[in-house]
């Protein structure tokens, strides 16, 4: 868990906001799992905004279609939750421009995904400028966290060694096969 600004987390905002961009899945998150951590802690609703942009670097209508039929599922999993969902195509280039900010505005605080590639790490990096409230990122990405190793690995074998040493506190924390099934949460309203 990083948190990516020190803007505050407002406990008195009307629900705690998932920006999903890299876990864009409602099994095996461990965003998901710390968004509705954090909205039970605050007895909050959830909101889950997941976005597709129409340009960015290898856009492609396979990779959207990947996308699209995604957020198919995952509307229909947060629907069956009562999870509110904002699932958003942008039509133009830019038109999406604000969304995150305006869904934020309310928040306590936002969740994301940490991801260390693509775009992903610059527009965590702009948002996090610009929101009025905490983002925190969450890591996904392995079996440790990216920052529990500390340096570059040249070799196959450093690495393995440095892993044999340092995985075994993580190896029992394991995102939620399914989060959704017994959360307690506020409706959203």
């Amino acid at each position: 868990l990083t948190p990516a600004n020190d803007a505050p987390i407002r406990p008195d905002g009307r629900h705690v906001l998932y920006w999903m961009t890299a876990a864009r899945r409602t099994t095996h998150n461990y965003a998901l799992d710390h968004a509705l951590a954090r909205a039970r802690e605050l007895g909050k609703p959830l909101v889950v905004l997941e976005a597709l942009r129409c340009d960015y670097p290898w856009a492609s209508d396979r990779l959207h279609a990947f996308v699209l039929a995604g957020m198919r599922d995952n509307a229909a999993r947060f629907a069956r939750a009562r999870v509110a969902y904002h699932p958003y195509v942008e039509p133009a280039l830019g038109a999406g421009k604000g969304l995150l900010a305006a869904l934020a505005a309310d928040a306590c605080l936002v969740v994301g995904d940490e991801f260390p590639c693509f775009f992903l790490p610059r527009m965590h990096t702009a948002a996090a400028a610009r929101l009025p409230v905490r983002l925190e990122l969450v890591d996904g990405n392995g079996i440790i966290p990216m920052r529990a190793n500390l340096r570059t690995f040249t070799t196959a074998n450093s690495f393995r060694r440095h892993l044999f040493k340092t995985a075994t506190p993580y190896l029992d924390e394991r995102p939620l096969a399914d989060p959704l099934a017994r959360h307690d949460l506020p409706a959203y309203t």
